[in-house]
């Protein structure tokens, strides 16, 4: 009995303390919320990234200087914030991969509708698609997450944080790779 008295006062006083400081859950997520640096959105600059592009140039685009992450590996990488970042991958074959992680959240779109898996595997097999074409399917463009020599990866994210990636071949334009997550 004495200890559910002491749990009530405990929890009155917490409640009081959250009250009169303005401790609430919009207050906690304003205070943790990052902020952005660089020239750009990291949706706005892998816009502007070719795979040709240089360290250096790269540097310019985004508006700061890559920095190496032992958490995250040893490539040069873009830290926007904790949640989304851009590297820089040098493969076996000195093919250059500038890939972008990005928070799900910021890209989810309520108007996306993804297709079936087995719908997606049925097109694929069928002689693929074109970008424009799953763009029309989904619903909306895709986010462009991976630039190579040889293609362009995209992710849609839907209203329910379901995603969708999806890797297109540069010469012929057609998927080569589409797998939810």
């Amino acid at each position: 009995m004495k200890f559910k008295k002491i749990l009530s006062k405990s929890i009155i006083f917490l409640c009081t303390l959250c009250f009169i400081t303005g401790c609430t859950k919009e207050k906690l997520d304003e205070n943790s919320k990052e902020e952005v640096k660089g020239n750009c959105s990291i949706v706005e600059c892998m816009k502007k990234i070719e795979a040709t592009n240089t360290i250096e140039e790269i540097n310019d685009i985004v508006g700061f200087e890559s920095i190496t992450d032992a958490m995250i590996g040893s490539d040069p990488i873009w830290k926007f914030d904790s949640k989304n970042w851009i590297s820089f991958k040098t493969n076996s074959n000195d093919d250059i991969t500038i890939q972008a992680t990005i928070d799900k959240e910021s890209i989810k779109n309520d108007k996306i509708n993804l297709p079936a898996s087995s719908d997606l595997q049925k097109d694929l097999d069928n002689g693929s698609f074109t970008y424009e074409e799953l763009v029309e399917k989904v619903g909306g463009d895709g986010t462009l997450t991976s630039i190579s020599k040889s293609a362009l990866s995209y992710t849609w994210v839907d209203k329910t944080g379901q995603r969708l990636g999806a890797t297109f071949n540069n010469k012929s334009g057609k998927c080569t790779v589409a797998s939810y997550r």
